[in-house]
């Protein structure tokens, strides 16, 4: 593959103003990323019921309409559709403050926030994925997608912190105002985008079930991206096991304090960012397929320090914090290595006109499964509790790397 210096590439106006479009977007979303949670309990006094309502109105975009999005978004031109994205969530979220201004402000109002958000976010992200290939030349995507993933890594580091001090200093509502100006400004961003973008040549009358099918086969049928689609649904289903209690193992049953949960969190998006960063690099030296598998296993082995803190509670707790953050460093860093080289593989392989349906599907196996393994993690936590939830989490996602292993992902020397 061509290799175009990195510099080169940021030379490029277009290329910079999408960098800050998604870096300002990200930004602002992580601000808020608690936000509207928050909202919920401190503003309405939301119960479990009401937090279960606004998790669900999320998650149900993914689920009901990323198919049909992909599908869609393969008929049009990709950068109009993420204007358009950033300008709707701009306005749904400006909703939020304006309704606890005049006291209007509802959990009936805060779910269909968070619903209209996701799909926006949604029809966004799968454009963007399909935007990029053409913005940048094929032969350039594992640079830009590493560009893209240190960028929001970045803001990974920033952004939370910012938006807890935001919601002490100025209030939940008024900290989701941030990450609606966010979006407004991405869509300025887009705008300035001077490369015309070609319309799909497409004569035919929309036939949404063949189309999808369409996309469907095309991973499928690849004998790298069907392995690797295998391994997303297990990290997505095992990975989300384990989530929901992080915070709760560590801060209730390992005793770490809030300062240096956001220490041990912030050491992750550093290391992120250096995985994301490494990437063009790395992929001139390491086999791909190998170096996936080696990112898997990493992120398996970072998982498990999780638990491993708390055996070591009871014999050297002076070692419970070194693995939260070795837990950090391996699974955020190889995450951020294998995101990029995943994502490119998907860009490479498959044919432009398909880049939506494909980035649905992904986007679908990524997500679906989320609510399921965590009501499954709940049921099982309920009555065995947290540690045993852990260990089978971990034991189910180090099936990834030996499913990928086993596949012709192990015999990929280059993208």
């Amino acid at each position: 593959m061509e290799m175009e210096p990195r510099a080169e590439l940021w030379r490029r106006p277009d290329f910079r103003h999408l960098i800050a479009a998604l870096g300002i977007s990200h930004l602002g979303a992580k601000i808020a990323r608690e936000a509207l949670p928050l909202t919920a309990v401190l503003a309405l006094g939301a119960g479990p019921l009401a937090m279960s309502s606004i998790t669900i109105a999320n998650t149900l975009p993914t689920i009901l309409l990323a198919l049909h999005a992909g599908a869609l978004l393969d008929r049009i031109r990709r950068r109009p559709m993420m204007i358009w994205s950033d300008l709707l969530r701009c306005l749904v979220l400006l909703s939020v403050p304006m309704a606890a201004l005049l006291d209007l402000l509802s959990i009936t109002q805060l779910c269909l926030v968070a619903f209209l958000v996701s799909a926006a976010t949604l029809a966004f992200d799968i454009a963007d994925q399909a935007y990029l290939p053409g913005l940048v030349g094929r032969g350039h995507i594992l640079k830009a997608n590493a560009a893209k993933e240190a960028t929001d890594a970045s803001t990974e580091i920033v952004g939370p912190p910012l938006g807890g001090l935001l919601v002490q200093v100025i209030g939940a509502p008024l900290t989701i105002l941030v990450n609606a100006l966010s979006y407004l400004l991405s869509a300025v961003f887009l705008l300035r985008i001077g490369v015309r973008e070609t319309a799909p040549a497409i004569a035919t009358r929309p036939d949404f079930r063949r189309e999808i099918g369409d996309g469907l086969r095309v991973m499928w049928r690849d004998s790298v991206l069907r392995p690797l689609l295998y391994a997303r649904f297990i990290r997505t289903f095992f990975g989300a096991m384990l989530a929901p209690f992080y915070v709760l193992y560590l801060v209730r049953d390992l005793g770490v304090s809030p300062l240096v949960l956001g220490v041990i969190v912030a050491t992750g998006g550093a290391a992120s960012l250096i995985g994301a960063a490494a990437v063009p690099r790395l992929a001139t030296r390491l086999p791909v397929g190998p170096g996936l598998i080696l990112a898997f296993a990493a992120k398996t082995m970072g998982l498990a320090c999780v638990p491993l803190a708390g055996v070591m509670l009871g014999v050297s707790p002076l070692l419970v914090v070194p693995l939260l953050i070795l837990q950090q460093c391996l699974a955020d860093g190889s995450t951020g290595y294998f995101a990029v080289l995943e994502r490119t593989l998907r860009q490479q392989r498959v044919a432009p006109e398909l880049l939506g349906r494909a980035g649905a599907t992904t986007r679908l196996v990524n997500d679906a499964p989320v609510p399921f393994a965590a009501l499954l993690a709940g049921v099982v936590a309920e009555r065995y509790g947290i540690d045993p939830v852990l260990w089978i989490a971990i034991a189910g996602y180090a099936l990834a790397p030996v499913v990928a292993f086993f596949s012709a992902v192990r015999r990929l020397r280059s993208i």
